[in-house]
């Protein structure tokens, strides 16, 4: 049984990849969506770099925290349109598993749509990320696991509820505050070309490790409700 669970995993890791290279439906929502309101931020923010500079981290994290919604939201969207939850369920493993394979197929579409995202404010609103890419680099990984592990869960406990569309970011928003606060300090501070705290770092760690390990024991009743 335990050796089943890692096969598992990649199963639904590869399915999931393959149904986005297929569709692509998914990353070219989130790809224009971000392009979308990186438009709007050009049009309303100070021409001025230095004026904007304070204000760069905090919008692109609200920025991937949006567009990420609509990727996270539809995480199991193939599931119940082809009623293959019940599939999910009989795996020969632990449930954890199925909902480590998801994490990891929604963590390399949030990857990608980080990518996207730091280089239309490179494009578009002049950020610099050389001087601060290593750290840059190691937040973006911590903020998108995080965010994969949450954003998977509670996406697995709405699918079947009415108005999950509105539920879905109601539940989000509040538990993915902490996230969101320390990945723009840290990426501000990566900005000025400072030393991130080592605080910083374990706290962002710490906090991805509790919400994988949530969603690994608990899904299994998840997806039993």
């Amino acid at each position: 049984m335990s050796r089943a669970g890692p096969r598992v995993a990649v199963a639904v890791l590869g399915k999931d990849l393959l149904l986005d290279l297929r569709s692509r439906d998914r990353i070219v929502h989130m790809a224009v969506f971000a392009a979308l309101i990186v438009v709007l931020l050009v049009l309303t923010l100070p021409d001025s770099r230095a004026a904007r500079a304070d204000s760069i981290p905090a919008l692109l994290w609200i920025v991937f925290l949006f567009t990420s919604l609509l990727g996270l939201s539809r995480s199991f969207q193939a599931e119940t349109e082809q009623g293959a939850v019940a599939l999910l369920m009989q795996a020969p493993c632990d449930r954890g598993w199925v909902f480590l394979g998801k994490v990891t197929a929604n963590l390399i579409a949030l990857l990608g749509i980080e990518v996207w995202t730091a280089l239309l404010f490179t494009i578009f609103l002049d950020v610099a990320w050389a001087p601060a890419l290593p750290s840059a680099l190691g937040i973006a990984v911590l903020g998108a696991v995080g965010l994969s592990a949450l954003g998977s869960l509670l996406s697995a406990m709405s699918m079947f509820v009415r108005f999950r569309d509105f539920l879905f970011p109601i539940l989000l928003f509040p538990l993915v505050l902490p996230l969101l606060v320390y990945a723009s300090d840290m990426t501000a501070t990566a900005l000025r070309g400072e030393t991130i705290s080592s605080v910083s770092w374990s706290v962002l760690a710490l906090y991805d490790w509790i919400f994988i390990w949530i969603g690994y024991f608990v899904f299994d009743y998840v997806l039993e409700d």
